[in-house]
């Protein structure tokens, strides 16, 4: 990665578009999904009561992009971003402008700090490509539809090195 690319990915991780929309989905999400029993503590385990309530509430991904950026949709990406960031030490991604070139694509992300990038080699088949693990929430709300019953937030954490992947192995 050139410095270039660093510095863009530097003002990605910190800039007041990223800081309003992280703010707005917080407040978003206390008001959708209002703590119980501190159920919503940021643990893996938590992502299964979110995939429940999202599997429950929708039925298509198409009902999750209808709403995507807004609602219980966005408190959600947040919440799916943010336990990454807890458990995996990712960091938020989001362009500090819209992209109104590919708007679809304009999507707050997680991945692992640039700092880190040593943990994460590139794979042998392309090695220019920046191996570290990227993951766009939003999408994977919706891949639950795409991918199949099977398919469950929790694993998304599974693309980093030492994540847990069992419920015995996050305590």
């Amino acid at each position: 990665m050139d410095e270039q690319q660093q510095d863009q990915e530097r003002e990605w991780a910190n800039n007041p578009r990223l800081d309003a929309w992280i703010s707005e989905q917080r407040a978003a999400f206390n008001a959708h999904f209002p703590p119980e029993a501190d159920d919503w503590d940021f643990s893996i385990e938590s992502l299964d009561r979110l995939e429940a309530f999202m599997r429950h509430r929708f039925s298509s991904c198409e009902e999750i992009k209808a709403e995507r950026g807004s609602g219980p949709v966005g408190a959600a990406t947040w919440y799916l971003g943010e336990v990454h960031v807890r458990t995996a030490g990712a960091q938020w991604q989001y362009g500090t402008e819209p992209d109104l070139a590919a708007p679809e694509y304009d999507q707050p992300y997680v991945t692992i700090p640039y700092e880190r990038i040593d943990e994460y080699p590139s794979a042998d088949d392309d090695p220019a490509e920046d191996g570290r693990p990227l993951t766009v929430p939003g999408d994977e709300l919706c891949a639950l539809f795409l991918r199949g019953p099977d398919n469950h937030l929790r694993d998304t954490l599974t693309r980093y090195h030492g994540a847990p992947d069992t419920e015995d192995e996050a305590r």
